[in-house]
């Protein structure tokens, strides 16, 4: 098995999700601009944090290589963000408003986090392994 076309296939797979999430930070920090500019008069934690999200989400695509450790590991953090604040919003939505969070919310904030994880992971592990070689076998005629 050709593990370096295998790593190239996850490597486009994963910058298609970090796109992906990249435009829903973005569209969430332009919302959220919009309601703390409109509703509270100032720009709180919450546009600054989004937009550096989708900042380092954006960059992480374009620079993200099978041997960029360092990269990899910003995206972790990143997603481990984005994933623990979706379990503090699915507590607050479960205790307050005694409702389950919106497919849409679980989709882009803990499905599509965790794909990208688990994807950076294989990554990882399979630019980790040697390089095995290939030999080709003989058919005997």
């Amino acid at each position: 098995m050709n593990t370096e076309t295998r790593t190239n296939d996850l490597l486009d797979l994963t910058r298609v999700l970090l796109l992906v999430q990249g435009a829903i930070l973005i569209a969430t920090t332009i919302e959220s601009l919009v309601f703390a500019g409109a509703f509270s008069g100032s720009v709180g934690l919450v546009p600054l944090m989004n937009g550096a999200s989708a900042l380092i989400v954006l960059v992480a695509r374009a620079r993200l290589r099978p041997e960029r450790s360092r990269i990899r590991r910003l995206v972790y953090i990143v997603e481990g963000l984005i994933v623990a604040g979706f379990a503090i919003d699915t507590t607050l939505t479960l205790v307050l408003a005694r409702s389950a969070m919106p497919v849409v919310a679980i989709f882009s904030q803990f499905v599509l986090p965790v794909s990208v994880i688990g994807l950076l992971r294989r990554i990882g592990r399979t630019s980790a392994m040697p390089a095995q070689d290939v030999v080709a076998m003989e058919v005997a005629a």
